[in-house]
């Protein structure tokens, strides 16, 4: 697996195993940041964030094998993307 942050088109590419390469936004992904914050503990505490289109990605850390973290130039940076949940995001921005 590769993971590169493409800055000029504000895409973060996933390059999978089995092949399949995922091309997420940098607004997509802030706005479906999986953590507590975001979604919060039950689906009615649940925020929906807007006006992120500008949004650029500051940094990428790993968090043990199953994970990135990313951080945002908005300064958000608590959420822990887990590789299935990257792949789910790239299924839904598929549509």
């Amino acid at each position: 697996m590769e993971i590169r942050p493409l800055m000029l088109s504000k895409v973060l590419e996933v390059e999978w195993g089995d092949g399949h390469t995922s091309r997420l936004t940098f607004e997509h992904l802030r706005v479906e940041c999986p953590c507590a914050e975001c979604k919060g503990h039950t689906p009615d505490q649940a925020q929906t964030i807007i006006g992120k289109e500008e949004v650029q990605l500051v940094d990428i850390q790993p968090v043990g094998n199953y994970a990135v973290q990313l951080h945002f130039s908005d300064g958000h940076g608590t959420g822990i993307y887990t590789w299935d949940y990257l792949r789910r995001l790239d299924d839904l921005q598929a549509g």
